[in-house]
């Protein structure tokens, strides 16, 4: 019976959908009769009427449609922000050569003198730059440019890892470049110099200054709370 049929709809190409449609699928539904919390379907006009009588609701069935929110089109409100229809055929129908890219840009930037006024940043040059990591390097404290990462507790065996590794090896080579500063600065300075190695240690020292500051940051805003919540009120 319902076998051949759903077959036979499934043969026409007619996708069945409803309740009634979950007769095609097994007739399990009906060993309870509703008893349970499956009511909702073994209940339902559709699954008891079929296709056929299906969509005519007794009284005392709430067939009030879903809310939903209206339809939206990108489009349609682009089209309104932009003068509507008729403002849209006006742009189409227009033939005028429009400027180029490169016009546009100096004409939006003769429209802002502030931002033409601005100086240029210039990016520090070679000798600068060796200064500044020369200073870092032996500075009062070597900042870790390891990335913050918890290294400890139980099961923890991130240190393992290469990525930890490395960065631990980028460190003690920092440490030798230190003590072979504060023996022989000239010499050492030279040889940075000579084959740019210090471009390399430079950037790791960058790196370290940047997540130094972003730790800072993120302590200062945490305080508060991890005060508030260990220090005893005050009276």
């Amino acid at each position: 019976g319902d076998s051949r049929h759903s077959a036979a709809r499934r043969a026409a190409g007619c996708t069945p959908r409803g309740m009634f449609a979950l007769r095609s699928i097994n007739n399990n539904y009906r060993d309870f009769a509703g008893t349970r919390s499956d009511f909702v379907i073994v209940g339902h006009p559709d699954f008891n009427n079929g296709k056929s009588g299906g969509g005519i609701y007794p009284p005392g069935w709430d067939a009030t449609p879903i809310k939903t929110m209206p339809r939206t089109s990108l489009v349609a409100h682009r089209m309104r922000q932009t003068g509507g229809h008729s403002a849209h055929i006006r742009r189409v129908a227009c033939t005028e050569p429009k400027p180029k890219y490169k016009e546009r840009v100096l004409a939006h930037a003769a429209s802002q003198p502030e931002l033409s006024r601005r100086a240029p940043l210039q990016p520090p040059g070679e000798e600068a730059e060796f200064e500044t990591f020369m200073a870092t390097l032996t500075g009062p404290t070597l900042p870790p440019c390891s990335p913050h990462r918890v290294t400890s507790g139980y099961a923890n065996h991130i240190k393992a890892q290469p990525v930890c590794r490395h960065y631990a090896s980028i460190q003690e080579e920092l440490m030798e470049l230190r003590t072979r500063l504060r023996i022989a600065p000239e010499a050492t300075k030279a040889e940075l110099q000579s084959d740019d190695s210090w471009h390399y240690y430079a950037s790791f020292l960058k790196q370290a200054k940047k997540n130094g500051a972003s730790i800072r940051r993120e302590h200062q805003k945490q305080l508060p709370g991890v005060q508030a919540a260990t220090m005893p009120p005050r009276d």
